[in-house]
């Protein structure tokens, strides 16, 4: 088991392909089904449950990232639409949503297709969530949200919208601690099979994400 863990962290780390880890010690079919039943059967999320910090109600910060989709990744059994991928101006791509708190520990995590709107997906992220203040850009700027963010006692932290007619104040400060969410897709793109999607199937593809969240944010 140890040898198999070993070669999911390479795969993980530098992004090669499954036949590219294949040993005599360790088939790489063999890996890749190991591989592929845990993330089916939630394994990762439930190793996350028992290494995640527990974080304090405080302030979240909120924010999504485009991974594009390398051409191994598309063309998955039922449509690429059931699989996160989707197609924007810079091509296919798959969008990770995330929360996380004033230490830049993950919160929450989604994964959508690329062209889906960061706005439409703020409450699904943010709905199991306990938080005093919420941190977004300007995407995020809408009265429906804020709206749904007193409603439960949260501050909203967000720049209004160049064509808002009543620009509504935030706090600056808050505001500029905004980086600790960029900080975190960054650390999880030094993980190669995470800063590209090469998985037809979005289960294996955020299996990667999860692993790369437990080896950087796990206490």
């Amino acid at each position: 088991m140890e040898k198999v863990l070993t070669a999911i962290l390479f795969v993980l780390s530098e992004g090669c392909t499954w036949r590219g880890i294949n040993r005599p010690e360790a088939n790489w079919n063999s890996v890749y089904q190991y591989y592929r039943r845990w993330c089916r059967e939630g394994v990762w999320e439930k190793v996350w449950e028992q290494v995640a910090p527990v974080a304090k109600p405080g302030a979240l910060y909120v924010d999504s990232t485009f991974i594009k989709v390398h051409r191994s990744g598309l063309n998955a059994a039922g449509g690429r639409h059931l699989q996160a991928v989707g197609l924007t101006k810079g091509g296919w791509n798959t969008k990770l949503h995330a929360a996380v708190d004033r230490k830049g520990r993950p919160c929450s995590l989604l994964l959508t297709a690329g062209h889906v709107a960061d706005i439409s997906e703020a409450t699904e992220v943010l709905k199991d969530l306990d938080a005093k203040i919420v941190v977004a850009d300007k995407g995020y700027d809408s009265d429906q949200l804020r709206i749904w963010l007193f409603e439960r006692e949260v501050t909203p932290c967000i720049p209004p919208k160049s064509n808002r007619k009543d620009p509504l104040p935030y706090r600056r400060s808050s505001y500029r601690k905004r980086h600790l969410i960029e900080n975190f897709f960054g650390h999880l793109k030094t993980f190669r099979r995470v800063a590209t999607r090469y998985d037809k199937l979005a289960e294996t593809f955020f299996g990667w994400v999860l692993l790369a969240v437990v080896i950087k944010f796990g206490k």
